[in-house]
């Protein structure tokens, strides 16, 4: 969770660069987006209401992000 936050939260200019030139941090911190594919699965993996109170938190990080 804390690495999709982080990630939400940088600067437009730095994730652009991140799709332009690869991000080599991401090998020893770990990639967010595979981060939030994790999220993903745990969500489904939660009980019922487990998951829609970590959808809620994650919905609005994906609503920072913009459209995909």
């Amino acid at each position: 969770m804390r690495l999709w936050k982080d990630y939400v939260h940088r600067p437009e200019r730095e994730l652009w660069h991140d799709d332009e030139f690869g991000n080599v941090h991401w090998y020893c911190c770990g990639n967010p987006l595979e981060g939030r594919a994790l999220l993903d699965s745990v969500i489904r993996a939660m009980s019922p209401r487990g998951g829609r109170e970590l959808r809620k938190v994650v919905g609005k990080l994906d609503a920072i992000m913009g459209p995909a």
